[in-house]
C-alpha cells in the first residue's frame, strides 16, 4: 500500500484538515486549508524547493466542499500525486479534473448526513437524556456530552476512512463512497429521531409539574396514548413530505413555549 508516501504523513495530513477552513477565503475558499494539509506529503514526495513550490501552487486553486468529505479527495489526491512521483501516466490536470468532479457531489452529500439528519438526531437524544434526568438534574450534563460524542465521532471515522480509503483506492474510491449507502443512513436516522420526538411528547407537555395541556392528562390513559400515537402520526406524515426532523424538532420547541405563555 504504502509506496513513497508513509503512514505517518498520512495522520499528518488527517490532522492539519482539521484547520481546512481556518484561512477559508471568498476567492477560492478551502484552497489555502488544502495546501496547508498537504504539505508532509509535498515534503515526502519533493525533497527540491522547486518540486514542492510546484505540488503547492498546483493545490491552492479553488476548493470547496463539506470539511468532513474533503478527507476522501485529499485521499485520492496523494494516490494520483504518488503515481506522478513514481513516473505513471498520470497528470496535474487529471488530478485537478478529478477534484472538480468530486468536491459538489460529496459537499451535497456531507451537507445531507452531517447537517439534515446526523445534527438534529444527536440533539434529539441530547434532549432526551436531559429530560429522563429530571428528577435529578445533577447528571443532565450528560445530554449535551452524549450529543457532543456520537457527532464527533461519525466527524472523526468519516475523515479518517476517507483519508485511508482514497489513498488505498485512488479515483476508484467512487465506489466505496457508493456502498456506504448514506441515503438508507439518513433514512434511518430521521425515523429514530422522530420516534424519539414522540417519545418526549409525555415530557415535554408536563414539565416542573405544570401540565401544558392539562385537557390531555384530565382523560384516561388510553386517550392520552391515541393522542401521543397520533401525534407520532402527524410527524411522520410531515416527514414524507420532505419537512427536515430539525424543522420538526424546533417548531414544536417553539409551539410549547408559546402555548406555555398565552
Amino acid at each position: 500500500m504504502y509506496k513513497l508516501i508513509k503512514k505517518t504523513d498520512l495522520l499528518k495530513v488527517y490532522f492539519r484538515l482539521f484547520l481546512l477552513e481556518a484561512s477559508w477565503n471568498y476567492e477560492k475558499m478551502q484552497n489555502i486549508g488544502v495546501a496547508y494539509a498537504l504539505i508532509p506529503v509535498g515534503n515526502r514526495l519533493y525533497p527540491d524547493f522547486d518540486g514542492r513550490k510546484a505540488f503547492i501552487g498546483r493545490n491552492l486553486k479553488f476548493f470547496n466542499t463539506h470539511p468532513a468529505m474533503a478527507a476522501f479527495i485529499m485521499g485520492v489526491v496523494i494516490h494520483m500525486e504518488e503515481k506522478i512521483k513514481l513516473g505513471e501516466p498520470v497528470t496535474p490536470e487529471e488530478i485537478e479534473v478529478m477534484k472538480n468532479s468530486m468536491m459538489g457531489p460529496l459537499a451535497a452529500m456531507g451537507d445531507n448526513f452531517f447537517w439534515e439528519y446526523l445534527r438534529p438526531f444527536c440533539a434529539v437524544l441530547g434532549v432526551c437524556i436531559i429530560l429522563l434526568c429530571h428528577e435529578n438534574y445533577n447528571f443532565a450534563f450528560l445530554g449535551p456530552l452524549v450529543a457532543l460524542f456520537i457527532y464527533n465521532a461519525f466527524g472523526l471515522s468519516v475523515r479518517y476512512s476517507g483519508l485511508t480509503k482514497g489513498y488505498e483506492n485512488g479515483p476508484s474510491i467512487i465506489n466505496y463512497i457508493a456502498k456506504l449507502d448514506l441515503r438508507s443512513m439518513n433514512e434511518r436516522l430521521s425515523l429514530t429521531a422522530l420516534i424519539m420526538i414522540g417519545a418526549l411528547f409525555p415530557f415535554l407537555f408536563r414539565l416542573d409539574n405544570k401540565n401544558l395541556l392539562p385537557w390531555i392528562y384530565g382523560m384516561s390513559p388510553s386517550i392520552q396514548g391515541l393522542f401521543m400515537f397520533l401525534s407520532l402520526l402527524v410527524l411522520l406524515l410531515l416527514l414524507k413530505i420532505k419537512i427536515t426532523p430539525t424543522v420538526l424538532f424546533y417548531g414544536i420547541t417553539i409551539g410549547i413555549i408559546m402555548y406555555s405563555y398565552f
